[in-house]
């Protein structure tokens, strides 16, 4: 079955059905748990990609460059994040914003 979204909507009756479903407590369950299945596959991938910061911080450095390590940790820490954030909001606009969700069918966000 083809999800619908709400622009797709014409009809009054119809887009006054599926905002009572949308907003019903099942939808926001499953927008919820679809928002922690995207952050958890993103955040997996976010570490591949600063992850050679991260190794950085394990390098055993002189003493006065030990603030070093410190603005490293921060810019891992800035990259992920930045990482997560983006990715889980495209995917969340791709695959759960205006779209009556199935809990079978949550595996898509994967």
């Amino acid at each position: 079955m083809k999800t619908r979204s709400a622009d797709d909507i014409q009809h009054e009756l119809e887009r006054a059905i599926f905002l009572s479903l949308y907003q019903s407590t099942k939808q926001r369950f499953l927008r919820l748990l679809g928002i922690i299945l995207m952050t958890v596959k993103h955040g997996v991938r976010g570490l591949l990609y600063v992850w050679p910061l991260t190794l950085l911080l394990f390098v055993d450095l002189p003493g006065y460059w030990q603030w070093a390590k410190l603005i490293l940790l921060i810019l891992a820490a800035a990259a992920w994040t930045r990482f997560i954030y983006s990715s889980v909001k495209d995917d969340y606009l791709r695959f759960l914003h205006n779209r009556i969700l199935e809990f079978g069918k949550l595996h898509h966000v994967l």
